[in-house]
């Protein structure tokens, strides 16, 4: 059953809680549920048909046959609304990362600003380990949305399931999403001018957090030790990419995600 309380919600969730499905945990749910219903509802549905059935006698009801059949159109609807939100919500996800930059802090990388805009908002991203292949990708399909933005999404797509999602109604005069005229708004309406507050600068920012401050010592920490470390090696000039982290981890006692960042850093220093 979903959690209709959350504050966010994933594509498949809000699917479900729009189709009146949220009985049920996951799409996949629903659908092996009913199919393991539908021999019972077929042989019912004979029962009920049979001419020879003079008392009507079945084992369920013309009510409970005909539910059965609109969950199966309601699982179809379900499945076409998950697959549209979750092409918002990797825009949602995009718009995130660029005005965020939180991922710069994790790939080093400048992030574009999207091409596409939505009316979707992300409440938490969830996304691939660091040593995956892409690592920090959002995963679409795992991220939740705000709720008040689904509802604004489905007022603008769907407007009859709008309600499920915000019953107070406030999506119909609230801007949900991201888009460059929006953008351009709020950075309006927040502007101040240089002799109001003295801004610390996104880098500034960064520097100052608890984070960056022991992930710094721990790297500094790596670069005093390893000239030692690796005179102790076999190939000191051709140590495996493992051994480093496994030195990393298991000797400085830094997390895997930690060892990534330091071992780069390394790389570059001693020209590995």
């Amino acid at each position: 059953m979903i959690n209709k309380f959350k504050r966010g919600l994933t594509a498949e969730e809000a699917s479900l809680v729009a189709t009146g499905l949220d009985r049920f945990d996951s799409l996949v749910d629903a659908s092996r549920t009913l199919q393991v219903e539908e021999d019972s509802v077929r042989y019912a549905e004979a029962e009920l048909t049979n001419p020879y059935n003079d008392e009507g006698i079945s084992s369920m009801s013309w009510d409970d046959i005909n539910t059965h059949d609109e969950d199966y159109k309601k699982l179809a609807e379900a499945e076409l609304i998950r697959e549209a939100l979750l092409d918002e919500v990797s825009i949602a996800c995009e718009w995130h990362d660029y005005l965020s930059g939180e991922v710069e802090l994790y790939i080093h990388e400048c992030i574009t600003q999207p091409h596409n805009e939505t009316t979707l908002e992300v409440f938490q991203i969830r996304r691939m380990a660091p040593d995956d292949e892409y690592s920090f990708c959002p995963i679409p399909a795992q991220t939740t949305i705000k709720k008040v933005s689904l509802a604004k999404w489905f007022y603008n797509n769907l407007p009859d399931k709008a309600n499920f999602f915000d019953p107070t109604e406030s999506y119909k005069t609230v801007d949900t999403g991201y888009s460059i005229a929006n953008i351009n708004e709020k950075e309006t309406s927040n502007a101040v001018t240089p002799t109001t507050i003295q801004q610390l600068t996104f880098s500034e920012k960064i520097i100052q957090t608890n984070t960056w401050q022991d992930l710094y010592k721990q790297t500094e920490k790596a670069i005093d030790e390893f000239p030692v470390w690796q005179q102790q090696q076999r190939k000191p000039n051709n140590i495996p990419m493992g051994h480093i982290d496994d030195w990393l981890t298991n000797t400085l006692k830094v997390t895997k995600r930690e060892s990534e960042t330091i071992k780069k850093t390394l790389i570059e220093i001693f020209n590995l």
